[in-house]
C-alpha cells in the first residue's frame, strides 16, 4: 500500500474523475430504467447503454469503460429483466467490444469520428455473428433484427451526436 504523500495529485485527479464518472454513469443508468417505463416509446431501441459506455470512454479509462460496458446489462437483467439471459451476456461483450476498440482507437493517431464509427461498425458486427449464432443454436427465440434499420440509423445519429459533444467537452475543458 503506498502512503499518501507519494501519490502524485495527477493520479488524485485521474482516480476523483474516474469515481465522479462512474457515479454519474450508473444514476444515469437508473434514470434510464425509469425513464423507460414512462416514456411511450421503447427507449432502449436508441442504445441508452451506449451513451453511457461512450462517455465512460471519453471522460474515464478504458478498462473502467470495459467494466462498466460489462456490469451495465447485468445490472439491468437483475433489476428489470431485461434483456433475456443469453441475450445480456451478447449484449455486455457488444459494449466491452465497443468500448476496447473506442478507448484503443482513441489513443491513437486515427481520427476521433473515424475511430468512433469502427467501433460501432466492429462491436454490432460482433453482436450480429453472435446472436446469429445463438439463434441458430436454440438459445435465444427471436429475430435476428428486432430493431428496424431506420431506428438503428437514428440511434447511430444520436449516438454520434453526443460523441461530438462529449469529445468537444473534453478537449475544451481539459486545457
Amino acid at each position: 500500500m503506498r502512503l499518501l504523500s507519494t501519490i502524485k495529485p495527477i493520479e488524485i485527479q485521474a482516480v476523483t474523475r474516474t469515481l465522479i464518472t462512474d457515479v454519474l454513469v450508473l444514476f444515469s443508468f437508473y434514470a434510464t430504467i425509469i425513464f423507460a417505463h414512462i416514456l411511450p416509446f421503447p427507449l432502449y431501441k436508441l442504445d441508452p447503454m451506449k451513451i453511457l459506455v461512450l462517455g465512460t470512454v471519453i471522460y474515464s479509462s478504458r478498462n473502467n469503460a470495459m467494466f462498466m460496458a460489462a456490469i451495465l446489462h447485468v445490472l439491468s437483467f437483475f433489476s428489470t429483466g431485461h434483456p433475456v439471459f443469453p441475450k445480456f451476456l451478447i449484449m455486455s461483450s457488444e459494449l466491452a467490444i465497443f468500448a476496447w476498440v473506442l478507448g484503443t482507437l482513441q489513443s491513437s493517431r486515427i481520427a476521433k469520428p473515424l475511430g468512433f464509427l469502427s467501433a460501432i461498425f466492429v462491436s454490432k458486427l460482433f453482436y450480429y455473428l453472435i446472436k446469429g449464432g445463438a439463434i441458430s443454436l436454440g438459445f435465444l427465440d427471436q429475430n435476428l433484427l428486432s430493431t428496424s434499420i431506420a431506428t438503428q440509423m437514428q440511434a447511430l445519429a444520436i449516438l454520434g451526436g453526443v460523441f461530438l459533444l462529449f469529445d468537444y467537452l473534453n478537449t475544451r475543458f481539459s486545457k
